[in-house]
């Protein structure tokens, strides 16, 4: 919708100057090369051509690109300030998709100015602010790919992009910042999320409550066994193994972690799936009342991360009871506990440290909702594959509607 609206204005202001120069006419005055030679202005629109042979043809350099294929750019030379509230924004519906599926799926998708600290970073904004700002894009420009421009009998459109040379905005997406995935349904184009300019994803986990046996797994019988040795003052020693009971942990909130940065580049993505190592605050084992059978866990007020997420900083839960059953024995010690003998109604009190656990989740585009905006947009439908002109190495749009950002874009994961 809002690339019909601006091509009719590119076509308006073509039209405009077209009619302003006809009806002064009479007025010119013929100027000699030399004099042309001496003079300087600026157009408000310009247009130029890169061949199927330039050095700067992105997709007749890939492996795979096709040879035959030239851009012409029609640009204006302005700053266009633009602040957009879509309900529905679907583009590529149907079709070789299917009934059910579009390339770009965007419910309340919306577009206003951006806020900035003093350090350049993006703050929050009220809805007052951003009904009353509007993106700014620099150098706004349609460009066409052409196969075979050079022969008017076959020359042939083969894809078209609505861009600009930079966008400074905010992109938001949905109606809701909650746990329920909302905003993004499905998107095809070439987007990297991170949180900051480390180029990384930071977010918080939630773990399920747990029950850790200490008696081995049915894949594997070591899993969870713990083993050490006893030793007595008189030098006595007896190794064991736990072969019996456990402890619990409960539901851990706010476990922060940290993961390469997501990109999309695809079509008709709906989620990422991401693996992040998740570091599990001290387990201390113990009995009595700050020791409950199914465990507590403290929490840093302070963040530390991010003050409005208090991170777990201890585990606190009763440790068994377990079974622990004698491996080996000196020959003092196997007068009292011979190999094989078991131990039953152990409690056992101690610290579990430097525990780390795998975060696999998938997710959904559909919580992804703040998209700050400050590098080259666009929007773009071609016939097959192709790389545009400027485009990153890897960004190669996919045939239907494809909407690229060319620098990363910034936002917090919850999970």
């Amino acid at each position: 919708m809002k690339s019909r609206c601006l091509f009719i204005f590119f076509l308006g202001v073509s039209g405009f100057y077209l009619g302003s120069a006809g009806a002064a006419s009479s007025t010119l005055q013929r100027l000699t090369d030399h004099e042309l030679s001496a003079a300087t202005g600026q157009a408000l629109m310009s247009l130029s051509y890169i061949a199927p042979t330039d050095a700067t043809n992105l997709e007749t350099k890939r492996a795979g690109g096709d040879k035959t294929i030239g851009f012409y750019k029609l640009g204006m030379e302005a700053e266009i300030e633009l602040n957009a509230n879509i309900k529905k924004f679907q583009l590529g519906c149907g079709g070789a998709n299917g009934a059910n599926d579009c390339d770009i799926d965007i419910d309340n998708l919306s577009l206003s100015g951006l806020k900035l600290d003093s350090s350049g970073k993006p703050v929050a904004m009220t809805r007052e602010e951003r009904a009353s700002s509007s993106a700014k894009l620099t150098n706004p420009f349609l460009e066409f790919a052409i196969k075979n421009p050079n022969s008017a009998a076959t020359r042939q459109v083969v894809g078209f992009r609505l861009s600009a040379e930079k966008a400074i905005g905010l992109l938001t997406a949905g109606n809701e910042n909650s746990s329920t995935p909302n905003g993004i349904n499905t998107i095809s184009g070439y987007m990297k999320v991170q949180s900051d300019n480390a180029g990384v994803i930071k977010g918080y986990a939630t773990t399920a409550v747990t029950r850790d046996n200490l008696y081995g797994t049915m894949y594997n019988q070591d899993d969870l066994v713990i083993t050490g040795t006893l030793k007595s003052i008189l030098g006595a020693k007896a190794g064991f193994k736990t072969v019996g009971g456990g402890f619990n942990i409960p539901q851990i909130n706010n476990n922060y972690f940290e993961v390469p940065a997501i990109l999309v580049n695809e079509n008709r993505a709906k989620s990422k799936v991401l693996s992040a190592p998740v570091k599990v605050p001290n387990i201390y084992l113990g009995s009595g009342a700050n020791y409950p059978i199914n465990g507590s866990v403290q929490y840093n007020p302070n963040g530390p991360h991010d003050p409005s997420y208090q991170e777990p900083s201890g585990i606190y839960t009763q440790g068994g009871l377990t079974q622990a059953e004698v491996t080996s024995c000196n020959i003092t010690a196997c007068l009292i506990a011979g190999v094989g003998k078991r131990f039953n109604q152990v409690m056992m009190n101690g610290t579990i440290s430097n525990i780390s656990a795998n975060l696999n989740l998938t997710q959904s585009l559909g919580l992804i909702h703040n998209l700050p905006i400050n590098s080259p947009f666009s929007l773009s439908l071609q016939q097959n594959a192709l790389q545009w002109t400027g485009a990153k190495s890897d960004d190669i749009a996919q045939k239907g509607w494809w909407m690229s950002f060319s620098d990363p874009v910034k936002a917090l994961l919850h999970k």
